[in-house]
């Protein structure tokens, strides 16, 4: 079927496909291919997902008690020390946070499979929950001093934000929030007896508004380019270099220790004050490479929202915009196609229908939003799209065409981008965060193996060989991995490469404590960054 009022593009696209569908149907026929849609069937927590859970959450904490360094810093007392009230009085707080937050961390497990875009919301509890047992561990050893107070406000921070997420997702069940509510309960305490006010996480703050700020400058390039000199070009260049001042002004102030959290909130409002209205203007222009850099802004912008924990807005106007664009992105794909290239895909036989349901989810969100107010029923129409859009890629991702592909790179940005315009996260692997977590593994293996060649240069042990092959294959394997999610490979043939790889870095790590030489403290270094990595990404893989 096709939509009324859809571009001749899209029409004159699905006669000839459809002539293509009636050549080929004598052969559909006679072959027995029946298409699966997943259903998305809640499965019941199991013991092997409870233990798989525990080991991810164990493998957290043990990558934070590092053997290369002496963990507790002798010669230094606080008033919330072991050996005081408060001291006391602390200690069974930190492990009921630690208890609540794990059996929170089980209960999204459960939930997974039945509230949309829980995925990360898990995975950022798993990683929480390790730090909580790590902490939890490390003052029943050491009791209650410096470094866990700082630990613990970090803790604090990542917590915060946590549970603002979690309040906000929908479908998450009252059992689950009353958890949420008995951490929040502990986090509260923790934070009365120690004296310290809520917290947020400056460092990624600070790191954020550091991408905003260089955000802002590739939209001035963009302005000046695309625009010129024009009396409208000149008010968006004097906009923008406004409001990265004022970015700038807010990442001095996130960076200065005394600065009271009101007063990072009050200098961000005023940044949105001047973005909202500008963004507006923005996209009157209708240009390409400046839709291109206010998404950027945006997603910059949404993060440091999300960060400050600041109440969630929906722009209607927004999501109408971006669904109009998506269908131009569509309508561009289907133009950039020749139907030859369509023939000969492995699943032709759905494109048809493929690009149907797509053009007609697009058209659908863009009428809910238009007569609606019902946040429910907004969220429900992009539901469909995000369906939509998975089939469509799924069978045309092979089409061989570089400007189609680059085009179908484009459609799924202008998905994100919308996902992100409603507050709501990923229900996919998020092949970009995999990326990026490959590469830093990449670069810390890639570091071990040198090291490694170092210290055994130096020291001559019975083992060196074996030491020698099995990081010079960590390295290896890193690489490769990185390689195979960068080209997409699917999820499920990762799962194995990532277990090989993090088995092979826990026989590595073996060897490396044996180190004495002054390479050691580089290999902890190294270790410390390089193990928490590989917990997040067989998390992100496995799940």
């Amino acid at each position: 079927m096709s939509i009324q009022g859809s571009s001749q593009k899209h029409g004159w696209f699905c006669l000839h496909v459809s002539l293509f569908m009636a050549s080929t149907l004598i052969a559909s026929l006679l072959i027995d291919t029946p298409v699966l849609f997943s259903q998305g069937v809640p499965v019941k927590k199991t013991s092997q997902s409870s233990d798989r859970t525990r080991g991810f959450i164990d493998d957290y904490s043990s990558s934070l008690d590092n053997d290369f360094y002496v963990p507790h810093p002798q010669g230094h007392q606080t008033p919330g020390d072991t050996g005081t009230v408060e001291g006391k009085t602390l200690r069974p707080l930190i492990r009921a946070f630690s208890d609540n937050l794990t059996q929170l961390t089980y209960a999204l497990n459960e939930q997974m499979s039945q509230v949309p875009g829980l995925r990360q919301s898990y995975t950022d509890a798993l990683r929480l929950s390790g730090t909580a047992v790590s902490v939890n561990k490390y003052s029943e050893k050491y009791g209650v001093d410096r470094t866990s107070l700082e630990q613990l406000k970090q803790l604090d921070a990542d917590w915060r934000e946590l549970a603002y997420r979690l309040e906000s997702l929908r479908g998450v069940t009252d059992e689950t929030l009353d958890l949420v509510k008995g951490v929040n309960d502990a986090d509260h305490r923790i934070r009365q007896l120690i004296g310290i006010q809520p917290q947020l996480d400056r460092r990624q703050l600070y790191l954020k508004a550091a991408s905003l700020a260089g955000d802002l400058d590739n939209l001035q390039e963009d302005l000046a380019s695309e625009l010129g000199n024009g009396q409208d070009a000149q008010v968006y260049r004097r906009s923008v270099s406004r409001l990265r001042q004022i970015i700038l002004n807010l990442i001095s102030v996130v960076r200065d220790d005394r600065a009271d959290t009101n007063v990072i909130i009050e200098e961000y409002k005023q940044f949105e004050t001047i973005w909202s209205p500008l963004v507006v203007k923005l996209r009157g222009e209708d240009d390409r490479y400046i839709e291109r850099g206010i998404r950027r802004v945006s997603a910059s912008v949404s993060e440091i929202h999300q960060l400050l924990l600041l109440p969630q807005k929906m722009d209607q106007s927004q999501f109408s915009h971006l669904a109009i664009t998506l269908k131009k992105d569509i309508d561009e794909f289907l133009e950039r196609t020749p139907l030859i290239l369509i023939m000969h895909l492995p699943k032709s036989k759905l494109a048809l229908s493929a690009a149907d349901q797509f053009y007609v989810a697009c058209a659908q969100f863009t009428e809910v939003v238009k007569r609606s107010q019902d946040q429910s029923e907004i969220l429900e129409a992009f539901r469909r799209i995000e369906a939509a859009e998975r089939t469509f890629i799924d069978v045309y991702r092979d089409v061989d065409s570089d400007k189609a592909v680059s085009v179908l790179n484009r459609i799924s940005q202008t998905v994100g981008a919308l996902r992100t315009s409603l507050h709501l996260q990923r229900d996919e692997f998020d092949s970009r965060a995999a990326e990026d977590l490959a590469a830093s593994i990449q670069n810390l293996t890639e570091q071990i193996e040198a090291t490694t060649k170092r210290w055994l240069a130096v020291e001559r042990h019975s083992f060196g060989e074996a030491c020698l092959q099995d990081a010079a294959d960590l390295a290896d394997r890193a690489a490769r991995l990185h390689d195979d999610i960068v080209t997409g490979k699917p999820q499920a043939e990762l799962k194995g490469e990532i277990t090989e790889l993090y088995e092979t870095w826990r026989r590595v790590y073996d060897y490396l404590l044996k180190c004495q030489t002054e390479d050691r403290q580089a290999m902890g270094r190294i270790s410390s960054n390089l193990t928490p990595a590989l917990v997040e990404l067989r998390t992100m893989i496995l799940q």
